[in-house]
């Protein structure tokens, strides 16, 4: 485990919060130059922007890294991965298990993508391939809760595996381009999105050009020309995403 102390706050400042990312990938070793570095520095970039006194500590679950406890961190972020949330890899199947008992001790998710998914089948939903790539901005509508202000939001795409059906006693939250749920809470202390609020323009151009050869050719001319064409709103969802983690109201 990685203890990172992050933001600019002096060294001796107590954190007002600590975030475990529990990363399920890692970038690829000619993208990292890119991306400044592993998910976890994605991550750190895109939740430090909204709230920097946090302290961001780094779970390796991929590498087979879990958290002893849930309460070892205030709030937990899932990233994305290439897997699927239905696979049968041991790391996988340990963190559906890890992610249901964390559920039950009532410990604050935010899944993103891949993390959307694994919360949705960790604790009792359905998750399916779809006949066609999502790549690129997705249009949204994200409905308000006590913690963000929802609205219409564009977020980068990279996935063909969706939820198809959500979690016992999960609500879905939004509408849009990119799946049937393309965002959904589970109680009060989990919230899932489908799409990349860490993903940049050029980040995701570099992605369809390694993938090329999975995704048709008609999703690939598209998600260029949008990528140049429409604005996406990560900083935004970065904001919603800390809020929901310290449980801060709006004033809804």
């Amino acid at each position: 485990m990685s203890n990172n102390l992050a933001g600019s706050r002096s060294a001796a400042a107590e954190p007002l919060a600590r975030i475990g990312v529990l990363m399920c990938d890692h970038v690829p070793a000619d993208l990292q130059e890119l991306s400044g570095g592993d998910y976890d520095h994605v991550y750190r970039r895109l939740l430090l922007a909204a709230e920097p006194r946090l302290e961001m500590i780094t779970y390796a679950v991929v590498d087979g890294e879990l958290p002893a406890s849930p309460h070892e961190c205030d709030g937990w972020i899932i990233t994305g991965s290439h897997e699927s949330a239905f696979s049968d890899a041991s790391w996988i199947v340990a963190f559906r298990d890890w992610i249901a008992s964390a559920a039950t001790a009532g410990a604050r998710i935010a899944g993103v993508c891949f993390g959307h998914q694994l919360v949705a089948v960790a604790l009792g939903g359905s998750v399916e391939q779809a006949e066609t790539w999502k790549v690129g901005p997705q249009d949204t509508v994200v409905e308000p809760t006590r913690w963000f202000a929802g609205g219409e939001v564009r977020l980068n795409a990279m996935h063909k595996d969706v939820v198809t059906e959500l979690p016992p006693g999960g609500r879905s939250i939004a509408t849009g381009t990119t799946a049937d749920h393309p965002a959904y809470l589970l109680g009060d202390n989990i919230v899932c999105v489908q799409d990349h609020p860490e993903f940049d323009v050029d980040y995701v151009r570099s992605l369809i050009d390694a993938r090329v050869d999975r995704i048709d050719p008609d999703t690939v001319e598209s998600a260029r020309r949008r990528l140049e064409d429409v604005p996406t709103d990560g900083p935004t969802v970065g904001v919603w995403l800390v809020d929901f983690l310290l449980d801060r109201s709006t004033t809804l």
